[in-house]
């Protein structure tokens, strides 16, 4: 899918998120911890948000971050991924692409990607922080995971597991494309 309908979903699926609620721009800007000219910004597609962004909109809205870029019309109790059929967005802000492993199934509480950051890739100045707990598995390169002002650098084979609601960000260490299978249990979506 190209990048400028994947950003314009995702525009579309937040301000649907923010009607539903009930909420103007200012009140959704108050409840995620952004501005108003953020909000306005996102949803009429002058601005693209970085990952810390997106998640300070979710966890404000109480849904996952995947909810706003996946094709959500067909949730069902089982979800099987084939390996060239992965919904996948792009954040460019990050040198980042999210590609799902099976978020789609009725009340889900896991968000389950593959995250491929190129060099330089970094989610922000903005430290994440939201409820639930999450586990990276570095399947290739090299990056470092601040997680409460303390540094944890992940290669091949190594992982790390944390409680999201500590101050973290990441960034990518190596000199090319990093891979990360990733778990976030989400407890906002209860």
């Amino acid at each position: 899918m190209r990048l400028e309908i994947q950003i314009a979903r995702i525009a579309q699926r937040i301000k649907q998120r923010r009607v539903e609620l009930g909420l103007s721009i200012r009140e959704a800007a108050k409840l995620t911890g952004t501005s108003p000219s953020t909000i306005q910004k996102i949803e009429s597609n002058e601005m693209v948000p970085g990952i810390a962004v997106l998640m300070k909109i979710a966890q404000g809205f109480k849904q996952n971050v995947a909810h706003f870029f996946e094709d959500r019309d067909e949730l069902k109790e089982v979800a099987l991924v084939r390996r060239g059929e992965r919904t996948s967005i792009r954040i460019p802000i990050s040198n980042l692409t999210i590609e799902d492993l099976g978020s789609s199934i009725i009340e889900n509480k896991l968000d389950v990607s593959m995250l491929t950051i190129e060099e330089g890739g970094e989610s922000g100045s903005d430290p994440l922080i939201h409820e639930g707990e999450e586990i990276k598995y570095c399947m290739e390169g090299k990056i470092a995971y601040f997680i409460n002002g303390d540094e944890y650098v992940l290669e091949k084979g190594d992982c790390v597991h944390f409680k999201s609601i500590q101050p973290h960000f990441w960034k990518n260490l190596h000199s090319g494309t990093t891979k990360v299978f990733s778990v976030v249990f989400n407890s906002i979506a209860e």
